[in-house]
């Protein structure tokens, strides 16, 4: 199926990471070799040809809400199928640069204020990661096979995660972030720093940080811990 999505970049992390794991769900064309595919992580992704009647089977599976995402020659496909129920969304997903500023990352990650600490997610305080929002954990269906197949960092403050950076899909030599920070502790710093502590972590495991921001905040976060070569992309909201 990889083929299909030759040149795809968009959540590249997270597609790839379904095609070599067991995370998410992948549906395809009849046949030994399918001309589409689609696969379920959280988003939809959709992939082949978009004008064979296989494709327009799997778009039956779908219901809202959903986030869809393809090529855009499957534009037409979409409105056929879902009219007014769909809604375009600008995203940017983003390049790892040519070497990244080691020294940089070490400073960003140690950048906390008095009181803070960033600790690694393991099975003590995956329980309390996963109070700070759901998504950071939740494509692993339990909190134990997040301990074993993903990773996370998180900052926290009096014994609360406040901050968390994680593996949204972890496989297939690519980690796609998940980032998420408490309402009442923005602009402090604590999601560049567990951001920068998490590509450190991938740097040295060999595995390639994806970065895909839906909101221009977190295009700006990527930027700042080195995240390069940006692209924006529509992706379709499905109401």
């Amino acid at each position: 199926m990889r083929p299909l999505f030759a040149g795809f970049r968009p959540l590249h992390g997270a597609w790839e990471a379904v095609l070599a794991t067991a995370l998410g769900d992948v549906v395809v064309g009849a046949g030994a070799r399918p001309t589409v595919v689609r696969i379920t992580l959280d988003f939809r992704f959709f992939a082949g040809d978009p004008a064979s009647v296989a494709a327009a089977a799997l778009l039956e599976g779908v219901e809202p809400p959903a986030t869809v995402l393809a090529a855009p020659t499957r534009a037409p496909r979409f409105r056929e199928r879902w009219g007014e129920r769909l809604r375009e969304r600008e995203r940017v997903v983003f390049a790892c640069p040519p070497t990244w500023d080691g020294e940089r990352l070490r400073r960003q990650a140690a950048a906390l204020p008095p009181g803070f600490t960033l600790t690694r997610v393991d099975a003590t305080n995956v329980a309390r990661f996963r109070a700070l929002a759901e998504s950071l954990v939740a494509n692993y269906g339990s909190d134990a096979a997040f301990v074993r197949d993903g990773i996370g960092y998180g900052v926290e403050h009096e014994r609360r995660f406040v901050a968390g950076c994680s593996s949204f899909a972890l496989g297939g030599g690519k980690c796609e972030f998940e980032i998420q920070t408490h309402l009442d502790y923005r602009r402090r710093g604590l999601a560049r720093a567990v951001g920068a502590r998490l590509i450190e972590h991938c740097v040295d495991a060999g595995v390639e940080p994806a970065w895909d921001a839906h909101n221009p905040p977190s295009a700006a976060l990527a930027e700042q811990l080195g995240f390069a070569d940006p692209l924006r992309y529509t992706a379709w909201e499905l109401r």
